[in-house]
């Protein structure tokens, strides 16, 4: 997943600080940097923004009004200022970090990690928990789209670095951030089963097992060592 980011900043060294943070993590794509919260209105109106990096004192309109005005927006909000004493304020106003000039890198990445562990949690809500609720779809959000997916419609979940995607017959490849230990927690162990630390498979969909691997819609998954036992007592009942 890419978080689209902005940076709101009267001072221009604060803003190319940011953006050349911002440049060396690869999931951070940098679509505005303004030195107003006046002028970045604008931008939010033509872009999904995740991440805004907002400094406090700045002329016209103060970071703290910009905020205000951000009640609604699901945007996470850095702060990033010269001044500690106005971090309390911010954090009352749903701000997920407070940086406070001049900002290291390390500094920025723990903040950048906070916004990523916030989305995981909430993403691993994505998936509503099949075994409780009886239902056969599952919500999943995806590049912006919310898509209502059957269970049989699955047929393997990959994961991918930080990310899973659902490999779906009617909508292709679904990315999201989460965990395949997250997931399979949630799915009916009478129809999905981890085969590799990288996979979990639709049993429905597995058209023939060679050795070590599955064929699903003429993709060859491995079965490691760690999950063969287990899968090969459910496949051979």
């Amino acid at each position: 997943m890419k978080y689209n980011c902005i940076i709101i900043d009267d001072e221009q060294q604060g803003r190319r600080l940011l953006e050349n943070y911002c440049n060396k993590i690869d999931d951070l794509v940098v679509v505005g940097s303004y030195k107003s919260a006046i002028h970045a209105f604008e931008g939010m109106r033509t872009n999904d923004i995740d991440i805004i990096f907002l400094d406090i004192q700045m002329p016209e309109l103060s970071g703290i009004d910009f905020l205000k005005s951000l009640k609604r927006n699901k945007a996470k909000v850095i702060l990033t200022t010269a001044y500690r004493e106005y971090a309390l304020e911010g954090f009352e106003l749903d701000a997920i970090d407070y940086l406070l000039k001049p900002i290291g890198f390390s500094r920025f990445l723990r903040a950048i990690e906070k916004v990523k562990e916030i989305h995981e949690k909430s993403t691993s809500n994505v998936v509503e928990n099949i075994r409780e609720s009886g239902k056969e779809t599952i919500q999943i959000k995806s590049n912006k789209k919310q898509y209502k997916v059957s269970l049989i419609d699955i047929l393997y979940i990959q994961s991918e670095s930080e990310y899973i995607s659902y490999i779906t017959k009617t909508y292709g490849k679904l990315m999201v951030y989460g965990t395949l230990k997250n997931v399979i927690d949630t799915l009916p162990n009478t129809s999905f089963i981890r085969i590799h630390r990288s996979y979990i498979v639709n049993l429905s969909h597995i058209k023939y097992v060679e050795g070590n691997r599955v064929c699903i819609e003429d993709n060859f998954l491995p079965i490691s060592e760690t999950y063969r036992k287990t899968f090969f007592n459910i496949w051979d009942q």
